[in-house]
C-alpha cells in the first residue's frame, strides 16, 4: 500500500526543540535590556558576555537532547516501526538509521553554526561601550530619546519604549544567501520544521528499495513547487526514464553522487509537498509515457513558473494573509512585553478585540504608543 507524506505535526522533541530557541531568544534580550538599565560599563563586559555565551552553550546542549529525539519520531512512530524499534533497534533498515543520524547531524550543524553567529554577529557588538558602527539598538534609543524629549515624557518611559522597539527587533543569528536576517526563534523553528519534514520523507524513501517517486503539490504552491510537482524521479539517479530525486531536492555536494544522502529532503525550507511511491505497472502503457514526458526537465524545464494566473494569485493572497497574522502575532507579544495594562491571556481574544477595533482594542493600542503603562507592571531585566 503506498505510503504518503502528508504535512508534518508537531511532536514533544520538537517542539522543545523550538522552546529552546524562543527562551535563548529571550534570555539574551534579557541580558542586553538588564545591561542597558543598569548603565553598565567596561568592568562588567566581561561577565555580560560570558553570560551570553552560557545562555547559548545551554541552547546547543538542549538541542543535542532533542534532535535525534525528533528526527526519530518521525521514522519510528508507525505502530509497526515502532514495535520493532522497541525489540531490536538492530533488525531496523541501516538505510533510515543513516539517514537519522544525518538529519540530526545536519540540525546540530546548524544550531551549533546559529549560536555562534548570534554571539559573533550580535551578542558581542551590544556589550561595547564604544561601537564603532550605528546600529538599530543605537538608533532606538536616539530616536525615542529624541520623542521623549520633544513630547515632554520621562526617563522610565523612554526606556520602555527602548525596550519595545528593541524586543520588535529580536536577536539576528543567522543571515541567509540573499542578506535576510533571521532571528534566533525565526530561524530556529523554520530549521527545525524543515528538518521535522526532511525525516518524514526519508522514512519514506527508506521504507524499502523501491526506486520512482511522484511529488504532489500540496494546497496553493510556490513557484518551485509547481515546477518541481507532478513528476516522476528516480530515488537512485540511476532510472534513465525519469529525472534524479536529487534533482528537485538539490544537491548537497554539487560534484557528488546522486543519492538520497546527497541531498536535502525538501524542495525548500518549510516545503509540505507530497511524495508518493510511483508503480508504472499499475497505469497503462499511454499514461506511463504521459509521465514520462512530463518528468523530463529537457521537455518542461525546472526554471519556468507553470502556474495559471489563478493559483499565482492564490498564493500572493496566502502569503499576504500569513505576514498580516505574523504582524498580529508579533503586535500581541509587543504589548504583553511592554506591560499594556488588561491585555488579555491568548492571542485569539486580542485578535478579535483587534478585528472589532473596538474600544478595548484602542485603549491598548494608546496605552502602548504613549508608554501609558502601569508602572508595578513593568519589568526591566
Amino acid at each position: 500500500m503506498p505510503v504518503t507524506i502528508v504535512p508534518p505535526g508537531r511532536n514533544a522533541s520538537a517542539a522543545a526543540l523550538q522552546k529552546i530557541f524562543e527562551e535563548t531568544q529571550d534570555k539574551l534580550i534579557a541580558e542586553i535590556l538588564r545591561k542597558r538599565s543598569k548603565g553598565y560599563v567596561d568592568y562588567a563586559e566581561v561577565a555580560a558576555l560570558e553570560r551570553v555565551r552560557k545562555t547559548l552553550q545551554k541552547m546547543v546542549k538542549g538541542a543535542e537532547k532533542h534532535v535525534p529525539l525528533a528526527v526519530e519520531h518521525e521514522f519510528y512512530k508507525r505502530p509497526e516501526s515502532a514495535e520493532a524499534y522497541r525489540n531490536a533497534r538492530e533488525s531496523i533498515n541501516p538505510g533510515r538509521t543513516r539517514a537519522v543520524e544525518i538529519l540530526s547531524d545536519n540540525l546540530l550543524g546548524e544550531v551549533e553554526e546559529m549560536a555562534e553567529t548570534a554571539y559573533q554577529s550580535t551578542a558581542s557588538k551590544l556589550f561595547l561601550v564604544g561601537r564603532a558602527q550605528e546600529d538599530i539598538f543605537r538608533e532606538a534609543g536616539l530616536t525615542k530619546a529624541i520623542e521623549a524629549s520633544a513630547a515632554g515624557r520621562g526617563s522610565l518611559t523612554t526606556v520602555n519604549e527602548i525596550i519595545a522597539a528593541i524586543q520588535n527587533t529580536g536577536i539576528t543569528a543567522f543571515v541567509d544567501k540573499a542578506g535576510h536576517e533571521w532571528n534566533l526563534k525565526a530561524y530556529g523553528s523554520m530549521a527545525v520544521r524543515t528538518t521535522v519534514r526532511q525525516a518524514q520523507v526519508a522514512a519514506v524513501l527508506t521504507e524499502n528499495q523501491h526506486d520512482l517517486y511522484k511529488i504532489i503539490n500540496t494546497g496553493m504552491p510556490c513557484r518551485w513547487c509547481a515546477a518541481y510537482g507532478g513528476r516522476v524521479y528516480s530515488k537512485s539517479g540511476m532510472n534513465k526514464n525519469y529525472p534524479p530525486l536529487t534533482a528537485a531536492f538539490g544537491r548537497i555536494d554539487t560534484s557528488g553522487s546522486d543519492s538520497i544522502y546527497n541531498s536535502f529532503l525538501n524542495i525548500h525550507p518549510n516545503c509540505l509537498c507530497s511524495l508518493i511511491p510511483y508503480y508504472e505497472e499499475d497505469y497503462s502503457p499511454k499514461q506511463v509515457e504521459k509521465d514520462r514526458l512530463y518528468s523530463d526537465p529537457a521537455r518542461r524545464p525546472f526554471d519556468m513558473d507553470y502556474r495559471t494566473k489563478a493559483v499565482k494569485e492564490a498564493y500572493e493572497q496566502k502569503e499576504r494573509n500569513r505576514a498580516v497574522y505574523r504582524n498580529n502575532v508579533k503586535q500581541y507579544r509587543r504589548y504583553l512585553e511592554a506591560g499594556v495594562p488588561g491585555m488579555p491571556k491568548t492571542f485569539q481574544t486580542f485578535l478579535k478585540h483587534k478585528r472589532l477595533n473596538d474600544d478595548k482594542y484602542r485603549e491598548w493600542m494608546a496605552a502602548y504608543r504613549h508608554g501609558l503603562h502601569d508602572t508595578d507592571r513593568r519589568k526591566i531585566v
